[in-house]
């Protein structure tokens, strides 16, 4: 089965992380287990640049783009979307520290709004990435689809608060990577649908022998397993 990656990282991270990989190393994690595409990102945007443009069949960009830095980030946005084929707008508010429905977010949501963009955000950990936090941005920008990475991520009261998320708002979106419950995964498929949930590994964060052990002990039919392991995310690139 055809397997397109919804969340992974190029490079190195630092403290508390140490963690990293290489593009090469990378590349050859995606033969090894059969992925045809990835989508990454760094908060180094030039690594990811130079990702695509060597394999651009093979990596998906992602602008990871800090609201802090104001319109830079807004015209940063712009020219990977329009000049390289990046396919999607990432948010950290975990990382970058502040709330997803800030006005100082909104300049970055308008461009993926003109640019025809989904955007993908950082869901999980207080204080600033609560699904519920990012499902008020999703009110605002009804005509934007979102992403909720990780679906909630290690905390069971944010994985349902994900799923009661996509669930009201027909704009949201889950991505699975670092989400432990197998029985979440069903739990999506069975209230959401068969299109609002994507199959993600977060290298170099976590394996991708152990993300796809988890899609296969979900007890999805072989129709659900395509939708979460290709379909869904190829709407999104």
């Amino acid at each position: 089965m055809k397997i397109i990656d919804a969340h992974t990282h190029l490079g190195y991270f630092g403290y508390p992380f140490n963690v990293g990989n290489t593009l090469e190393g990378f590349i050859s994690l995606m033969d090894e287990f059969e992925v045809e595409k990835s989508f990454c990102s760094n908060s180094d945007n030039k690594q990811v640049e130079d990702a695509v443009k060597k394999y651009p069949d093979r990596i998906v960009g992602q602008a990871w783009e800090d609201p802090y830095q104001g319109q830079a980030a807004v015209d940063h946005l712009r020219y990977v979307v329009t000049e390289l084929g990046f396919k999607s707008l990432k948010l950290h508010p975990l990382v970058n520290g502040f709330l997803p429905y800030d006005p100082m977010v909104f300049p970055l949501i308008e461009e993926a709004l003109s640019l025809n963009i989904p955007v993908f955000v950082h869901s999980g950990h207080a204080p600033y990435s609560l699904p519920w936090q990012i499902g008020q941005l999703a009110e605002i920008f009804p005509d934007v689809r979102f992403v909720l990475i990780h679906m909630g991520h290690g905390h069971g009261i944010y994985i349902q608060g994900a799923l009661d998320v996509a669930q009201k708002l027909p704009n949201v979106y889950l991505e699975t990577s670092g989400m432990p419950m197998h029985t979440k995964i069903k739990e999506a498929f069975d209230t959401l649908g068969g299109d609002k949930v994507m199959y993600g590994s977060d290298i170099p964060f976590h394996h991708p022998s152990v993300e796809l052990q988890r899609m296969k002990c979900a007890g999805l039919t072989e129709v659900q397993m395509q939708k979460l392991l290709y379909d869904n995310a190829a709407r999104f690139c």
